[in-house]
């Protein structure tokens, strides 16, 4: 089976995490993004290694067999760097937590927050986020980027 490393936007800047430290590697299990930048795609990340997705998403991976996630609260808000924030929309986001094991599960961190996928969590998201696919690397068995030239 092949797996991708996952590179979503990075809207948000550094907000608190709240890590699950009773596992290995430790898991995000709820955080704050505050938001520089509006969101764009389906699937983000925090600079702090949280990730988080729309409610569209989150609804389409409930209803879907991909495993290795799961769901919990994120809190938002509007950076005070941003210029017009009464015209800036986040819409509503929850965190996705990783709790599958990297090249094993359709989704897994790989070290401290890299987020790694099956080929087939990498195509679902890609079906609907097309720019993801740009930002995404395949991975070889070891783990090491696969360079098409």
């Amino acid at each position: 089976m092949s797996f991708y490393l996952l590179r979503p936007d990075v809207p948000a800047d550094f907000g608190e995490v709240v890590y699950d430290d009773s596992v290995t590697p430790r898991r995000v299990v709820s955080a704050h993004f505050e938001f520089a930048y509006p969101v764009e795609r389906e699937l983000m990340k925090s600079y702090s290694g949280a990730y988080a997705v729309t409610k569209p998403l989150a609804d389409a991976l409930a209803e879907s067999d991909l495993n290795g996630s799961e769901f919990g609260p994120v809190t938002t808000s509007i950076s005070s760097l941003v210029e017009d924030p009464e015209d800036f929309d986040i819409p509503p986001l929850f965190g996705l937590i990783i709790t599958g094991r990297a090249f094993v599960d359709d989704f897994g961190i790989k070290g401290r927050s890299k987020l790694i996928a099956s080929q087939r969590a990498a195509e679902f998201l890609f079906a609907r986020d097309e720019i993801l696919r740009e930002y995404s690397s395949r991975l070889d068995e070891n783990g090491e980027i696969i360079i098409d030239l």
